[in-house]
């Protein structure tokens, strides 16, 4: 049996090469022309979700007791000994290092584009 490659580009590729083109007179260009352009809603998306993030915070934050627990998390962040700081912070240095070489080496497997 013939194995196909996996990619889409190889199916793309074919389909492009293989369709002969069929001279119309310009009547593609003419239809494409009259139909209503597609509205962009990135812009209306965005601030939509922006408002949303914003209201989320503001009602966690009041819903929090305005942020108690983030000041005692400082305040006994800064009781720490220095020894459990220096820790804290090689063990969240390799665990970025270690997301950061998974995330190369899942790519290079899974090319995107």
């Amino acid at each position: 049996m013939n194995e196909l490659p996996q990619t889409e580009d190889w199916l793309d590729k074919q389909l492009r090469e293989e369709a002969p083109y069929i001279d119309d007179s310009g009547f593609t260009g003419r239809v494409m022309k009259q139909l209503p352009r597609r509205h962009s809603l990135r812009t209306q998306r965005a601030i939509i979700i922006l408002t949303a993030t914003i209201v989320s915070v503001v009602i966690a934050y009041f819903g929090s007791g305005e942020g108690w627990f983030v000041r005692e998390a400082l305040v006994r962040a800064a009781t720490l000994p220095p020894l459990t700081v220096f820790g804290f912070v090689i063990a969240c240095g390799l665990l970025l290092i270690v997301g950061g070489l998974w995330a190369a080496l899942t790519r290079i497997r899974d090319p995107i584009a």
